[in-house]
């Protein structure tokens, strides 16, 4: 099977966290309803970001649709050190829906530019651009592990030259 296939294949795992559950409205409903149209996602829905259903998870949607301009920049510092206190390795990308027209854009590019994490956000008009969002971001998390396996290889094998030139100069 080609490595094309092999990740059209893969199961992956989308974790939903809802930052008030106890609102139902029908921009929620649509975009859970698409996410359930797109192939291969096992959902998993979350009562908070320090739910034990969290790993593993290879995209973390958040609908933060209450949260005004502001409120979503201020969100946003501390959801990204609370993100921090949950990752042990390569970090998980985040889609988060809002519908603020995001005026302050220079914030939240500079934030995102010195930023560790990937995130993406998803006005409620955009929805139709969520299967090719949900893709991009997977594929960078792929990415990522990727380039971390192939980091362990180089390590090993730098470590098994090592042993065989040590080897070498023992036979001199």
């Amino acid at each position: 099977m080609s490595r094309r296939t092999d990740f059209l294949q893969m199961r992956r795992r989308l974790c939903i966290w809802d930052l008030e559950p106890k609102r139902a409205d029908a921009l929620k409903l649509n975009l859970e309803r698409s996410l359930r149209f797109l192939p291969q996602l096992d959902l998993v829905r979350l009562k908070a970001l320090d739910d034990p259903n969290l790993l593993p998870c290879d995209l973390l949607v958040v609908f933060a649709t209450h949260l005004g301009e502001e409120e979503l920049i201020q969100w946003l510092t501390g959801f990204e050190k609370r993100m921090a206190q949950q990752q042990t390795g390569i970090w998980i990308p985040a889609l988060i829906m809002n519908a603020s027209e995001m005026n302050r854009v220079v914030e939240v590019l500079e934030q995102t530019l010195n930023s560790n994490w990937y995130f993406d956000l998803l006005h409620p008009d955009h929805l139709s651009s969520l299967p090719v969002r949900v893709a991009n971001l997977l594929r960078m998390h792929d990415h990522l592990h990727e380039l971390l396996r192939y980091e362990k290889e180089i390590k090993r094998m730098q470590s098994d030259i090592s042993l065989i030139e040590a080897e070498l100069k023992a036979l001199r």
